[in-house]
């Protein structure tokens, strides 16, 4: 039997006949990228191997000829025939590192818990919650108001404090919170990579192979231990016991829904693209593997489309003002699918496009979330480029935040234009330095080993453009409304520039002035659904009147498209010459983010 040795964590790894690294990694619970779930697509999954000319190469657009004989492999391609050695696994989350991802009040990293402060309850002091618990005849007896009638509990020895919990079931992260429902506290978080990403970044990857039987039970189980390990911490943090946990309420997109409930994806991934779970009703926590009291229910927020899911309905119930008669509010949550709400005089129309993984950091030659040592801002100064790392720490790749920073920095010092062509060597004026080719085309040199290339302008120029159709149709539809204010959602939007968004044409001139970053709105809303009732059936009757907008159906959708792949006009900026302490062409900031 083949035997792996993993330098970098001294651990011995014994392979199955036929077995890739890649399964043999997954197998043993060491955790790295895998965006095209192994199909050999995506490029991603990079170890280095020692003694490479022992080991047979693996092929890929992706991979150069420079690196094949630095000892690069494909992990999902590579079959080895004999022992060998990985030296180092550049996309390995090692256990602890942090990354950042964002509960409803900031950011936090994954496996760590938090105790909250005592808070004031959301819905303006007012704690409803749609279960109520009480003792007769010496038993613990619950009441649900959607469901007439009691049910006996199986109650903890120490008492009952009736717990619920708020989840946000991301694409790529998932978050957790506890909340007392007696005086709707938010008691206790945690948050942690989604463990799905192991089979694919994307929910088109995930529909594909939850298709399969085998593939679904894989996705179900995953995501499944991931939330229970949070509800675990949360509980523990907080003193609780998980028979005190009498309600939830979910937050995602319909495919990470139905893969949480075990219900096949496949009609989400072919037209006419049907939803198979209900929403706007509550399920048994068993239905989602919840390890809470058995007795306890989980309410799924109204999902508007098989692309516009229950995280939409709950943020939107978050975002201010939204559901107001005469406001006029958009919502933007951007992400690889991006999502996007209007409210216009009580009107309300919801539509999606798919804007690709570019904004989270991934399909790009260097990037990566935002844990330590990501770029996350980016300004053209003096001496060329001005890097703000998360951490402080050496630059080691490109977070969302950094990727739209870096292209408005790059289109203000004229080293890419309008059209998307990015200047070669010894064009680039204060990035002179910095301009390198990598395989015949160029690219800019951030840190040692990090680039950002020609392609992923066009990556950048893709998933922008996906994002400023919808926004403009969207707008369009409406005739063109005097908006009171535009939110941006999510993780993504916490550390954006709204001035970088116009620079990139991201949104039209001037929208910067009237835009907000709400957080994480899908967790907020889910935390006011718990804590009163009488937002369920408001929730539920207002997604009802909302029309969802169907883009690649209008004729003009493509050409709009195709326009807004070019980047404004900025014009050039003349510096004087990188002033001492700036070395090829960009300096690093060391400050902690």
């Amino acid at each position: 039997m083949t035997t792996m040795t993993i330098e970098t964590l001294y651990r011995r790894i014994r392979l199955k006949p036929g077995e890739t690294v890649r399964d043999a990694l997954i197998r043993s619970r060491v955790a790295m990228d895998y965006p095209c779930d192994g199909n050999g697509l995506c490029g991603r999954c990079l170890i280095r191997v020692r003694n490479p000319e022992n080991v047979a190469a693996t092929p890929h657009e992706n991979l150069t000829s420079a690196q094949e004989k630095e000892g690069y492999r494909l992990a999902c391609c590579l079959v080895p025939e004999s022992d060998l050695s990985i030296i180092t696994i550049p996309s390995l989350v090692p256990e602890g590192e942090k990354q950042r991802i964002l509960g409803a009040d900031g950011f936090s990293g994954p496996g760590t818990r938090r105790r909250r402060k005592p808070q004031a309850p959301r819905n303006g002091g007012r704690v409803r919650p749609a279960v109520r618990v009480r003792q007769k005849d010496g038993s613990w007896v619950l009441t649900d108001f959607e469901t007439p009638g009691q049910v006996l509990l199986h109650a903890w020895k120490k008492g009952f404090s009736p717990r619920g919990l708020a989840v946000d079931l991301g694409t790529t992260t998932l978050v957790v919170s506890l909340v007392c429902l007696e005086t709707g506290q938010e008691i206790a978080t945690a948050s942690c990579l989604n463990p799905q990403v192991a089979f694919g970044h994307d929910v088109m990857t995930r529909i594909q192979k939850g298709s399969d039987p085998g593939g679904l039970e894989d996705l179900c189980k995953s995501v499944r231990v991931g939330i229970s390990r949070l509800v675990a911490e949360v509980c523990e943090d907080a003193g609780a016991s998980p028979l005190e946990v009498v309600d939830a309420v979910v937050g995602g997109n319909a495919t990470m829904l139905q893969l949480a409930a075990g219900v096949d994806p496949a009609s989400l991934g072919r037209w006419p693209f049907t939803v198979g779970i209900s929403s706007g009703v509550s399920y048994l926590a068993a239905s989602f593997g919840l390890r809470v009291n058995p007795a306890a229910r989980v309410w799924v927020p109204p999902v508007a489309h098989a692309f516009v899911g229950s995280d939409i309905s709950a943020g939107l119930l978050a975002c201010p003002n939204f559901f107001q008669k005469k406001s006029r509010v958009l919502f933007v949550d951007v992400g690889t699918n991006g999502e996007l709400g209007l409210a216009v005089d009580g009107a309300f129309t919801v539509t999606s496009t798919a804007a690709g993984p570019a904004f989270e950091g991934m399909g790009l030659t260097c990037g990566m979330r935002a844990k330590v040592g990501a770029v996350e801002a980016v300004s053209a100064g003096p001496g060329g480029l001005e890097i703000t790392t998360v951490g402080g720490a050496p630059v080691r790749g490109l977070c969302g935040s950094g990727v739209i920073d870096l292209m408005a920095a790059l289109l203000r010092l004229g080293v890419v234009e309008p059209s998307g062509r990015m200047a070669r060597p010894g064009q680039g004026g204060p990035l002179a330095q910095s301009l390198v080719e990598l395989d015949g085309k160029p690219a800019v040199r951030l840190g040692r080993d990090v680039f950002f290339t020609q392609e992923d302008v066009r990556q950048v120029q893709l998933a922008k453009s996906a994002i400023r159709t919808a926004l403009d149709m969207l707008l369009a539809e409406a005739g063109h409304p005097v908006l009171d204010a535009v939110i941006l959602a999510g993780g993504f939007g916490h550390s954006l520039n709204a001035a970088s968004l116009e620079e990139i044409g991201m949104i039209p001139p001037g929208m910067g002035a009237r835009l907000s970053f709400a957080g994480n709105t899908s967790l907020e809303g889910c935390h006011r659904l718990l804590t009163d009732a009488s937002l369920r059936p408001f929730l539920r009757e207002s997604m009802e009147q909302a029309r969802h907008l169907h883009l690649v159906e209008d004729p003009d959708y493509m050409d709009q498209y195709v326009m807004n792949m070019e980047f404004p006009e900025t014009g050039n900026l003349e510096f004087p010459e990188p002033p001492e302490g700036h070395e090829n062409g960009h300096c690093v900031r060391q400050s902690a983010a």
